[in-house]
């Protein structure tokens, strides 16, 4: 593919950042037939929209590297960057990193999330969004994200973690600002409080670690502090701060922006909350359905280590590619009536989860949560419906996609 001066790239036209009713299918679908590896330049990289390219790039990650995974088009204030230079050095984490060093890092967390303890957790989470459940029962109408769908994925992961569940609250703001810091460039005053929020974060984290340090306990904290085998980098404080705040924010995120994406498509037409409730054992392939059409992860960039061919279109070493796993999984190619909702689609190899050596660890956690949080209001809420008339607002924030409300009713 050449692409002319006769016209600006297809690609000039994403917004990455920004706040809107709806993501931006119809231009994914466009690029991926016109032209799809387009340039971006807010993001100084180009846009890889199909599903076999971005499947062989994660295939290869000695060719394409993940240091850049996260860097987001933010710029900070001076009075910014004195209430960062407070805290701790942000330096690379799992999701940004490559070989023996993203293999170290990614160890604790392969342990954290084994398919035994994530499995032992089952009757926790289901206890979680019972109770929550219970908490509007009688009321007949509920904003199902903020009583739901984001403390459900919150108390789980800061309980794997090892996050005493009292200060919930608080890393429920701290969190939300940290977010908002990193991927957007904020106005002065709201980016130097959540710069003053983020610090307060990491020196939370710290005392954390240094309480762990002294005390061991089954939780996650615990197996980063011991993650380094004898003879290896041993990971530092700064580090271990990043990857504890990666994987709180990551870990109930995702799973918050899944119910949510899943509730809307579910009773957008009835009866496809009426199949699961009638048939609850059709839960786990719908919620890969959902994660197919409407999931919550964005994409990822990349870099070229060397020169490569992707789409056809040969880019030298160092070009910087975003990878749109949303328009990967809505590719024609791939899923047949991909712009549909097939309740039973098998097989279904979205990638919403990513591929390769940088798969999701927290996929099994996610569907599990998923799995009982679909269950449990299915059970609870068989007449279930969306409040006539509101207008929904996503969040996307490049990385991640989101409903911030959704009002649902029943009888």
């Amino acid at each position: 593919m050449i692409l002319t001066s006769q016209r600006p790239p297809l690609g000039a036209s994403f917004d990455p950042v920004h706040t809107q009713v709806e993501l931006p299918y119809t231009f994914y679908a466009r690029i991926r037939q016109e032209e799809p590896i387009t340039f971006n330049p807010e993001l100084n990289a180009y846009l890889v929209s199909r599903y076999d390219d971005i499947r062989s790039i994660l295939s290869q990650p000695e060719y394409f590297s993940s240091k850049e995974a996260l860097d987001f088009p933010v710029k900070f204030h001076e009075q910014t960057l004195a209430e960062l230079r407070k805290g701790y050095q942000f330096v690379t984490a799992t999701i940004n990193s490559d070989g023996a060093r993203h293999k170290r890092q990614r160890a604790p967390f392969q342990k954290a999330f084994a398919p035994a303890r994530i499995k032992s957790m089952e009757p926790l989470i289901q206890e979680v969004a019972i109770r929550l459940a219970n908490a509007f029962r009688e009321d007949g109408r509920v904003e199902i994200i903020s009583q739901f769908a984001y403390p459900l994925p919150l108390e789980i992961i800061l309980t794997l973690v090892g996050v005493p569940l009292q200060d919930l609250e608080m890393i429920k703001a701290r969190s939300d600002a940290a977010r908002l810091l990193l991927s957007l460039t904020l106005p002065l005053e709201q980016q130097v409080d959540c710069a003053r929020q983020f610090v307060e974060l990491q020196h939370y984290y710290a005392q954390l670690l240094e309480e762990r340090r002294k005390k061991p306990a089954q939780d996650l904290i615990s197996d980063l502090i011991s993650s380094g085998e004898e003879g290896e980098e041993q990971p530092s404080l700064p580090e271990l701060i990043r990857q504890i705040m990666g994987v709180v924010v990551a870990g109930h995120e995702t799973t918050t922006h899944l119910i949510g994406s899943g509730l809307i498509v579910l009773l957008e037409q009835p009866e496809r909350w009426q199949e699961l409730c009638a048939h609850p054992e059709y839960i786990p392939v719908a919620i890969e359905e959902i994660l197919r059409l409407r999931g919550p992860v964005q994409g990822f960039f990349r870099t070229t280590t060397q020169q490569v061919t992707v789409g056809g279109q040969r880019l030298p070493a160092g070009t910087r590619l975003f990878l749109l796993y949303a328009s990967a999984n809505r590719d024609e190619e791939r899923f047949p009536q991909a712009e549909h909702y097939i309740g039973n689609r098998q097989p279904n190899h979205h990638l919403a989860f990513g591929h390769g050596v940088h798969f999701c660890v927290g996929a099994p956690l996610a569907r599990l949560e998923g799995r009982i949080a679909f269950e449990t209001l299915t059970h609870y809420f068989p007449n279930l419906r969306l409040v006539p008339d509101q207008r929904f607002f996503y969040t996307f924030n490049l990385t991640t996609y989101g409903c911030q409300q959704i009002y649902l009713t029943w009888n």
